[in-house]
C-alpha cells in the first residue's frame, strides 16, 4: 500500500472518528438540556391550563394490572368546568360515570359495582377534587417533582412526555407520566402507575377549549334503589 494512500486512509478514519465523537457529545448533551426544560415544559402547561375555563374531550382508557392482566380499552366524554366541576360520562361500558357537582365527587360504575354509588365530600384542596387533569396540574411544583422522560407523539401530534414523581410518599400512585402537546401545552394523554402495581393510561382526543358546556352535566341523581355510600365519614 502507497504512503499517500495509508495517509489518505488514516486522515479518513480521523475525520470518521471526529464526526462520531461530536454526534455522541451532541447527543450526550440533548438529553441533560432537556431534561433541565421539564419544569419549563410542566409551567407552560400549567399556564395553558390555567386559560382554560372549560375543557370537553373524548377519552380513551386503558389499565393493565399484574394481577388480572389488561382490560378491554373503556371510552366515553370528558368534561371539566371550573372551578371545581368535572364529569367523565362512559360510553363503553354505557352508564358508568363519575361527576364533581362542586361538592360532592360522585363515582357510579355498574358495570363493574352495580347497586351502589359512593359518595365523597371534595374538600377544594389540590390533588383532592378527583378530576385527573386538575390532579396533576394544580400546584403541580408543590406536590410532584418533574423530569423529562422524551419526545413523543399522541393523536399524530407532537408530544413532550414528563414524569411526575409524587413528594408524598403515601400518595395513590408512584409515577405519573404527562404528555404535553408541544404546540397548544394541552395534556393529551396521562399514565398513571398505581400504588397496587396497576398501570392506568387515559388518552384525551377531539380537545375543546372553552366549550359551552350546560350545568346538567356536572348534575347526578342517584337512580331508585341504589344503595349510596358516603365515603365522605
Amino acid at each position: 500500500m502507497s504512503t499517500e494512500l495509508q495517509v489518505t486512509r488514516r486522515q479518513d478514519a480521523k475525520s470518521a472518528g471526529i464526526a462520531a465523537l461530536a454526534l455522541a457529545l451532541a447527543l450526550a448533551g440533548a438529553v441533560p438540556v432537556r431534561a433541565q426544560n421539564a419544569n419549563a415544559i410542566l409551567d407552560r402547561t400549567v399556564a395553558a391550563y390555567a386559560r382554560v375555563t372549560s375543557l370537553r374531550a373524548d377519552f380513551v382508557q386503558e389499565v393493565s394490572d399484574p394481577m388480572i392482566g389488561g382490560s378491554e380499552p373503556s371510552r366515553g366524554e370528558f368534561l371539566q368546568q371550573k372551578p371545581g366541576r368535572f364529569a367523565m360520562r362512559w360510553t363503553q361500558p354505557r352508564g358508568d360515570l363519575l361527576v364533581a357537582d362542586g361538592e360532592y365527587l360522585w363515582v357510579y360504575l355498574p358495570s363493574s359495582t352495580p347497586g351502589q354509588v359512593v359518595k365523597t365530600r371534595l374538600s377544594g384542596r389540590p390533588g383532592e377534587s378527583g378530576d385527573i387533569i386538575a390532579e396533576f396540574l394544580e400546584h403541580p411544583h408543590e406536590r410532584f417533582s418533574a423530569a423529562y422522560v422524551r419526545a413523543d407523539h399522541s393523536g399524530g401530534r407532537d408530544a413532550d412526555v414528563l414524569a411526575l414523581t409524587p413528594l408524598d410518599r403515601n400518595a395513590a400512585y408512584s409515577r405519573v407520566l404527562v404528555w404535553v402537546d408541544r404546540e397548544d401545552a394541552l395534556v393529551r394523554k396521562i399514565e398513571i402507575g398505581e400504588a397496587s402495581g396497576a398501570v392506568r393510561r387515559i388518552t384525551f382526543e377531539r380537545l375543546r377549549p372553552n366549550a359551552r358546556i350546560p350545568a346538567s352535566a356536572f348534575t347526578f341523581t342517584p337512580p331508585s334503589g341504589i344503595r349510596v355510600v358516603d365515603a365522605s365519614h
